[in-house]
């Protein structure tokens, strides 16, 4: 009984894996691969693709033996009746089934099926750069947090000691009473703000888990990583940006895309007359479908013809938004880098400086010389600013170096993301 007890506890005790350690180049891979939103999106994008294939082969003749006969009719009593328009229906569903290829709407589908893969094809770079930006984000922040964290174990290490000498001299006479109190709740605070950092790690590690497809549970330890040269980021050049932030977007080349398919929609508005296609516009073709399409020639052709350029104008308008949020992404991304460029130096001193302070008043306090308690507690909240600020201020270097990659297309993201054959 009581081993069968023991079996039970230990099968209700978690599985505790052992951490895995991920690098920089681990999260790229699986955001670019196995990241579920990218796969998803990625098989968008194979529909796409198959899209046009089915277009194209819409285009042979094809056999439907019911709509064959009840067109052959149509012509035989239009004949013999002497009907020429029963006699002009009827041909004309032949020619849609048997010669399907005939009918300019048609080709006009096919055409749009292309144009509707290449902006699937943008979107899903764009979504997949978004999602990889993001990733390396959350690694770079889950560096910061970490370090934050060992800096606050350090401060609250050493503020153990300060407290129990201050204990010492309080029962010494060689402090006034109450002293302790002080640094007593300035340790409890550092400890506060160690489990608030342990929890926000922790919750940081399992999106980042997620993002890169782990299975859930999966603790993962982020490797550190060398920062650059401030010298880096000072000699960028700076000229030319936006020219180049404007090629390389997906966004833009999406719209463009979709504004070139409103050609084709245009023209099979136009050309309906001589028959409606029967080709599906594929997986993309939401932007239009809603757009009215005469059967035949009819009163609405116009109205319809000027409704398609008007959704064109929409687009170029769209496409117009994003290229000014575009220009001004760029210009708030160079703002701060040469905010972080200035402040660089000072910060760095400020860092030492207060470093340099709680050195002199811990040997102060070594060699039994009086020292303030509020001097004390200030000087450690100064040096953990200043250190978390310069902390804080090289891993901004390395955020907003991805932010400019993924608008510029460059470095990690110059990779091609998965594409599903």
């Amino acid at each position: 009984m009581i081993s069968f007890l023991l079996t039970l506890t230990a099968l209700a005790q978690p599985v505790i894996q052992p951490p895995l350690v991920i690098t920089l180049d681990d999260v790229v891979k699986k955001v670019s691969t196995e990241n579920y939103t990218v796969y998803a999106n990625a098989l968008r994008v194979y529909q796409a693709r198959e899209a046009v294939h089915v277009a194209r082969m819409n285009l042979l003749p094809s056999l439907k033996l019911w709509s064959l006969a009840g067109t052959t009719i149509d012509i035989v009593v239009g004949t013999a009746t002497g009907n020429p328009a029963a006699v002009a229906s009827g041909t004309l569903g032949i020619i849609e089934d048997i010669a399907p290829f005939l009918v300019p709407a048609n080709w006009f589908r096919v055409k749009q099926a292309k144009k509707f893969y290449v902006a699937d094809q943008e979107g899903y770079r764009a979504l997949w750069a978004n999602e990889l930006m993001s990733a390396k984000a959350l690694y770079y922040h889950l560096l910061l947090d970490r370090s934050l964290l060992q800096h606050v174990e350090k401060s609250e290490q050493e503020l153990s000691s300060i407290l129990t000498i201050v204990k010492m001299r309080e029962l010494l006479g060689g402090v006034p009473q109450g002293v302790s109190r002080e640094i007593e709740v300035r340790k409890l605070s550092l400890q506060e703000d160690q489990r608030a950092l342990q929890v926000l790690i922790a919750d940081e590690a399992s999106v980042l888990a997620t993002m890169m497809a782990l299975p859930s549970g999966t603790n993962i330890v982020p490797a550190d990583i060398e920062f650059p040269s401030v010298e880096t980021y000072a000699g960028r050049p700076s000229q030319d940006l936006e020219l180049k932030v404007l090629q390389a977007a997906p966004e833009l080349a999406q719209f463009n895309a979709l504004i070139d398919a409103s050609n084709s929609v245009r023209k099979e508005v136009k050309y309906a007359f001589l028959g409606t296609s029967s080709v599906s516009r594929g997986v993309a073709g939401g932007v239009f479908d809603s757009l009215p399409t005469q059967q035949g020639l009819g009163f609405g052709t116009g109205s319809s013809v000027r409704i398609v350029k008007a959704q064109k104008e929409i687009l170029k308008t769209q496409r117009l938004g994003v290229e000014e949020t575009l220009k001004r992404q760029l210009r708030t991304l160079q703002g701060k880098f040469a905010l972080d460029l200035k402040n660089y130096e000072s910060i760095q001193r400020r860092e030492e400086l207060t470093q340099a302070t709680m050195n002199q008043l811990y040997e102060r306090m070594r060699f039994g010389q009086s020292v303030e308690t509020l001097e004390l507690i200030e000087a450690s909240r100064n040096h953990i600013q200043a250190e978390t600020a310069f902390l804080g201020l090289k891993f901004r270097f390395l955020e907003n170096e991805n932010k400019l990659s993924r608008m510029l297309f460059s470095d990690d993201y110059s990779k091609p993301p998965v594409v599903i054959q």
